[in-house]
């Protein structure tokens, strides 16, 4: 017989954020939060922004392929294609978060209160955290437990099961405990200084950019010019410019439409074609996002 349980994987009403308990008398609630973020995506791209301050760690894992650009603060955290079966770590933060989603998604995640950390921490330890736990930063991860335990519990029933909410425990227990032996004490990497792209160089990979601005343009052809690694040019047209190298690109690709934009001969889903993006709504995305307006808004106010 099945034991009484409530709702154990919800929908994501409010997005990141951990879904309210369900307590009713004489059913057990499991201690961890399980939810499902997911949406259809047919027209334009659907974008999602949180400034509310959060002391939760949670665990993203991607159901399926999605196209999708996540940002903290300034930062980048993916901008592009997550493959199924990522792995997404984020702890507390009271940074601005922001996704812009360009096709259909369907994410899983795994919430863990402070409460719960804390007494693995001091089961583990053998004794309480001085302050508040904070493990991580938004990073994808590639770690065989984590990966296991994360689909373990994303294949559960919405009511956990005919275990229910004891072998929800039990797997998000050992989750905790996993993530605590591989950060609790990891010690911060000191980032060594990086030089900014010499000037020469600098000009060189922005000659290839204006020829190339209405072309497919990629990471590993700007790298090329100067002679770098995509990692060691990234970090060093960041230190020259202030920007990554795909800012960088977006922005001059805008500026360059707001120069068609003028000519009303070209409609804005022509001007989005020339300059290389792949359909009208990502264009008028990107272009709300640097300008601040939509760009149809923006031309008739010119």
């Amino acid at each position: 017989m099945r034991a009484a349980a409530g709702l154990l994987v919800s929908r994501e009403t409010r997005w990141q954020t951990p879904p309210p308990k369900q307590a009713r008398p004489g059913v057990r609630v499991a201690r961890i939060g399980l939810a499902r973020w997911g949406r259809d995506i047919t027209g334009a791209p659907f974008e999602m922004s949180s400034d509310e301050a959060s002391d939760a760690h949670f665990i993203t894992y991607s159901l399926k392929q999605a196209d999708v650009r996540f940002s903290i603060g300034h930062r980048a955290v993916t901008d592009g294609i997550v493959k199924t079966g990522r792995v997404l770590l984020q702890g507390p933060t009271s940074i601005r978060r922001q996704s812009i989603y360009h096709e259909s998604f369907d994410f899983f995640r795994v919430y863990f209160s402070q409460d719960i950390l804390n007494e693995c921490f001091e089961t583990i330890f053998g004794k309480p955290p001085v302050s508040t736990l904070a493990l991580f930063e938004a990073h994808f991860v590639e770690d065989r437990i984590l990966d296991n335990l994360t689909q373990v519990l994303a294949s559960v029933e919405e009511d956990g099961g005919i275990l229910g909410p004891c072998f929800v425990d039990s797997v998000g227990l050992a989750l905790a405990s996993h993530l605590l032996r591989l950060y609790a004490f990891r010690r911060p990497r000191i980032k060594p200084k990086v030089s900014p792209l010499p000037a020469w160089k600098l000009r060189r990979v922005r000659d290839f950019i204006e020829e190339n601005l209405f072309h497919p343009i990629y990471l590993s052809e700007l790298s090329e010019i100067v002679g770098l690694s995509r990692m060691h040019f990234a970090a060093q047209f960041r230190a020259a410019t202030g920007q990554t190298p795909y800012a960088y690109l977006l922005q001059r690709k805008i500026e360059r439409a707001q120069t068609l934009l003028r000519d009303q001969t070209f409609s804005v889903s022509d001007v989005a074609s020339i300059v290389g993006f792949k359909n009208k709504a990502h264009f008028s995305t990107a272009f709300r996002r640097i300008v601040g307006e939509p760009p149809s808004r923006w031309r008739s106010n010119i």
